[in-house]
Parts: structure tokens; sequence; C-alpha cells
């Protein structure tokens, strides 16, 4: 859907080039080259300019960083349910319930998180690419975060690499956690291409793990969790390491313990500073039916 950003021009930018600006705003070398490519993409006082035309204080420039013609077009919109936690121009965020996968798949081409935004867009008359910041497994409930353009989407990216989003989930795991709180360091590799399994083994790479038991009874606690590292399965892998698998993970411990049908985990809350309005966000999801019915029972 289109996006555009209109800057007006501070004493801190006069005499300097457009060039500049972008960089000073973290627009991208790639994006960058796209406005570049577009009739009305960047625009000063209303006119098309080069990217070495120079700013005055006062003057407007506008960059249209997303056009109305930009969609995933694969993408089959499917009408479904969307709990929406948060939306503006930037992001739209989803308290994403447990057996919905993220994208289309071989085996769920037209039930995915995906296809519901798709049909959500749709029946508002505007073209959208689905670009998931999070995603989260098809049975881990939560906070999901969808960039409704390009650069949104790469602001995140950076957010995440130099480790500004700041991720807080629960999970039931089996027995008790000693100590009751703390952090587990402990590598995690991927020792087949062909499997999604992981294991903590030195070849792999450092993941960090904090977490505080909430409340327990004499199986089950329910423990809440940050992410220093974001590795692929992470909380699964270290709690199943260290004695306490996630309640109900078929991969990492037992399938068939009868407690829940899907991994008892949940994304409760994402904290970060918004990249284009730098608005502090904190971003939650409660937890899901099936948790808290056996949280209940602690």
């Amino acid at each position: 859907m289109e996006r555009k950003l209109t800057y007006e021009i501070s004493d801190d930018f006069d005499g300097k080039t457009v060039k500049e600006l972008l960089k000073h705003n973290k627009i991208s070398v790639a994006m960058t080259t796209k406005l570049k490519k577009k009739d009305n993409g960047i625009m000063l006082n209303g006119q098309r300019v080069f990217v070495t035309a120079k700013l005055s204080k006062g003057d407007i420039l506008e960059l249209l960083t997303e056009s109305e013609e930009a969609f995933s077009e694969f993408i089959y919109p499917t009408e479904g349910y969307l709990d929406i936690i948060y939306e503006d121009e930037d992001f739209l965020v989803i308290n994403k319930p447990p057996y919905l996968p993220v994208h289309p798949s071989k085996g769920h081409p037209y039930d995915s998180l995906a296809n519901i935004v798709a049909y959500y867009y749709k029946q508002k008359n505007q073209n959208f690419t689905f670009r998931c910041v999070n995603r989260l497994d098809k049975d881990t409930s939560g906070v999901t975060i969808i960039a409704k353009n390009a650069y949104a989407h790469e602001l995140m990216r950076r957010l995440s690499v130099e480790n500004k989003i700041h991720k807080t989930y629960y999970a039931i795991v089996h027995g008790k956690p000693i100590p009751s709180s703390g952090k587990i360091d402990l590598p995690i590799y991927r020792p087949e291409e062909a499997t999604i399994k992981r294991v903590v083994d030195l070849k792999g790479k450092q993941a960090i793990t904090v977490y505080e038991t909430v409340k327990s009874n004499e199986k089950l606690s329910l423990v809440k969790i940050n992410l220093i590292t974001g590795r692929t399965h992470q909380i699964r892998v270290h709690f199943s390491h260290i004695g306490h698998p996630l309640a109900g993970d078929f991969l990492y411990g037992d399938e068939n313990d009868g407690i829940i049908a899907r991994q008892a985990l949940h994304c409760g809350e994402i904290n970060f500073v918004h990249p284009v309005s730098g608005k502090s966000m904190v971003l939650k999801a409660e937890l899901p039916n099936d948790m808290t019915k056996i949280e209940r029972n602690f």
C-alpha cells in the first residue's frame, strides 16, 4: 500500500543534500535506488529531484517508499478473524492464535495469517505486501508484528540486529526449574540441513535465555522468558536441554503428555521504539485459553 514520508527541512539540513537527509533517516542504499527510479519517488516542493539536490530551510521533501501497486500477488485473500492489537501507517500488530501458520505453505496455501491479512486489506481496497517482522511458529501464539511497507520493515530489521526489540514469552514447562530464575547461555546448532530440529552444541551460535518462574504445581511451571538472542526454537531447545521441556512439545519433549495439544509457548509482550515516529511501543497479548486453563490449576 502507498506510504509517503514527508519532511519539513529544518536548520540542521539547510544547505545539505537530499542524499545526506536520506542517510540520516536510515534510508538504505537499496531503497534510495528504488526511490530514484520512481517518477514521484523523491519530490522537493512538488518537483521531482535527484539526490544531489540542495535543501533549504522550510522546504518540503516527500518520499514515496511504497506505491499503491505494491502487493503480494501470490497470497490468496481468505476471510478470517484478526485480533488486532495495534495499527498505524507502518505496522499491523496481531495477537496470533495457536495453530495458525504465518506464511502460506504447501500444506496451508489458503489458511495462513498472510492470507487473512491480505483479505483484511482487500476489504479496504488497499494493495498489500506481506512482511512479517517476528515470525512465530504455527503452534506458538501471541504478538506478531507485520510491517506495512518496505521502509518500516528495513528499520525493524536493523533494530533486531541491534537487539533493540525486546520480547517477553510465557511457557508452561515440565517440572520446576532450579534455580527458579536465571540465565541459560548455551550455543544452539542445526546438526543436519534436512531437519528443523536444533540441539545444544559448542559448534553452534551463542544463545541466551533469561527466565523467571511465575508459579508452579507439582508437575508444571509457568515461566516468564526474555530472549537476549533470537535463535530458531531457542526457548524450546534450552528448556528441553536443562530437563524441563515445554508441555505439548512434540519435537523437543513428549507429544503424548496429554496436557496441551501444542507447545505451550506464547509471545506475551514486545517493546521497542517506533523507528518512524520515535514513540515508545509496548505491545501485549494475554495468555490464550488453552494455556490459561492449565495455569489456573497451579
